[in-house]
């Protein structure tokens, strides 16, 4: 098993297990948690919980009431700014395919 990297949004989000797919943890917002006030009590807030994955993760904090109660608005764009790997890699991808477009004509 690979040990990746966790993403930039990983250290606002506990993680737990998926029970219906072993390979992605779920992730449970700590601003989520802290309002009230159990990992158990949040879990089951389908709100509060996505899989742990960067982009949703950055979507989940970008519409969380709770982030922006416990967050100030400065450190929040901050946040939302950081990097996401899985656009990263679409970057790249696009640049492939513009540069083979170029290099066919």
């Amino acid at each position: 098993m690979k040990n990746k990297k966790p993403h930039a949004f990983r250290q606002y989000f506990v993680l737990i297990s998926n029970p219906n797919n072993a390979t992605n943890a779920l992730a449970v917002c700590s601003s989520c948690i802290k309002k009230y006030g159990t990992l158990e009590e949040t879990r089951v807030r389908p709100e509060c919980v996505t899989s742990n994955r960067a982009n949703l993760c950055q979507n989940h904090l970008s519409k969380c009431a709770n982030f922006k109660e416990y967050v100030s608005s400065e450190e929040v764009q901050r946040i939302l700014n950081l990097s996401v790997p899985e656009d990263d890699k679409n970057k790249k991808k696009e640049n492939i395919k513009v540069n083979y477009l170029k290099f066919i004509k």
